[in-house]
């Protein structure tokens, strides 16, 4: 048994000090000599029952575990955030009251996480490089936060990208992830435009590492690419950082010095769908797209399954001290009543003998 104060030591300490107070000076003339025949009995009671509730802020109490149920989903989000996601052609762009791909991304992210409320989220960001911007975390709050901070890359920083820069940190992940929880579903996500602009240098690399989609399938259990873009694609502004994007020229093609013009890469995405055997979903905004169900409704056993999760808690030992410190307080109780009923019989006797002129 260990102690683990309800409120802190501090209170504890000083209701010890008011008590150890409050009995040193009470018994002086409750112990003493001239003291009444009940006055030792009525201390001693009132020690114990100092003792009980300084024992009860204590805290006495067993280590113990309990369990908590939890889903044993793991879901990987792959956030593509590089400056093709700002094209203007998501729902006919931001002149038809629509906006740009990112904004699609954060609905359907947000329409991920609905769908799994008790699942853990890891969030990988891709631009120039690939970073994992969230560990694997039950915690919501901070999944939406992510979600409604997503911005494109800076437009500055840029320095071209591909879906292949995702595969060494996202390889590593799925394998650390099936190394510690080998019981777990793992849903992968990929949400991009496809659209490759560092010529073709993050393909070689993961080539080179041995790394490719289809060797990722055997990890995943499920989940979907989704692209975004419409087969015209968009133009996209530049992004600084801060402020408002609609403030900002368009990037421009250095091959012609026009607006540069994002067109989604399908055909990649339909490939890596099917290396990794999950769905592939285009998504514009417009009416033709699948409801969020097409991808969220993932028929994987587990999804309904619960795993159970210990974590330490602890069995605190109060009752029996509470029983007896109401049991002391009621007779506390019953002697000052007592007490109370004999001063006033005293005071009787002593208002009669007045006024028949004796003596009290």
């Amino acid at each position: 048994m260990t102690l683990e104060p309800l409120f802190g030591w501090i209170p504890v300490v000083i209701v010890v000090v008011a008590a150890a107070a409050a009995l040193t000076r009470s018994a002086s003339w409750l112990l003493g000599r001239g003291g009444e025949p009940g006055s030792r009995a009525a201390w001693w009671r009132r020690a114990v029952l100092c003792c009980v509730l300084v024992l009860l802020l204590a805290g006495p109490s067993l280590p113990t575990h309990e369990k908590v149920t939890v889903s044993n989903v793991e879901i990987f989000l792959v956030v593509d955030r590089t400056g093709s996601m700002a094209a203007e052609d998501w729902a006919g762009g931001p002149d038809a009251g629509g906006g740009v791909r990112l904004d699609g991304v954060k609905q359907d992210l947000t329409a991920i996480k609905d769908a799994y409320p008790s699942a853990s989220f890891s969030i990988l960001a891709l631009d120039s490089t690939a970073a994992r911007e969230l560990p694997l975390t039950t915690d919501l709050d901070a999944v939406s936060s992510w979600i409604d901070s997503l911005s494109q890359e800076v437009t500055d920083r840029s320095s071209g990208s591909s879906l292949e820069r995702a595969l060494p940190l996202l390889t590593s992940s799925l394998d650390s992830a099936a190394g510690a929880t080998p019981e777990n579903a793992r849903l992968v996500y990929i949400l991009s435009d496809g659209e490759a602009t560092d010529d073709g240098a993050g393909a070689a690399e993961a080539s080179a590492a041995g790394l490719s989609w289809s060797a990722l399938g055997p990890l995943v259990d499920g989940g979907a690419v989704l692209g975004y873009g419409t087969p015209e694609g968009g133009r996209m502004r530049e992004f600084t950082g801060w402020g408002q994007t609609t403030d900002q020229p368009y990037i421009q093609d250095p091959a012609t010095g026009q607006d540069a013009v994002s067109v989604p890469d399908t055909a990649l995405l339909e490939t890596v769908a099917q290396d990794l055997g999950i769905t592939y979903l285009q998504r514009t905004g417009g009416p033709d797209d699948a409801p969020t169900s097409a991808f969220t409704d993932q028929d994987v056993d587990a999804v309904l399954s619960d795993g159970r999760q210990r974590r330490r808690a602890r069995q605190y030992l109060t009752w029996p001290l509470g029983l007896t410190a109401a049991g002391l307080l009621l007779w506390e109780a019953v002697a000052l009543a007592r007490a109370d009923l004999g001063l006033r019989d005293l005071s009787r006797a002593t208002a009669a003998a007045v006024r028949k002129g004796g003596r009290p």
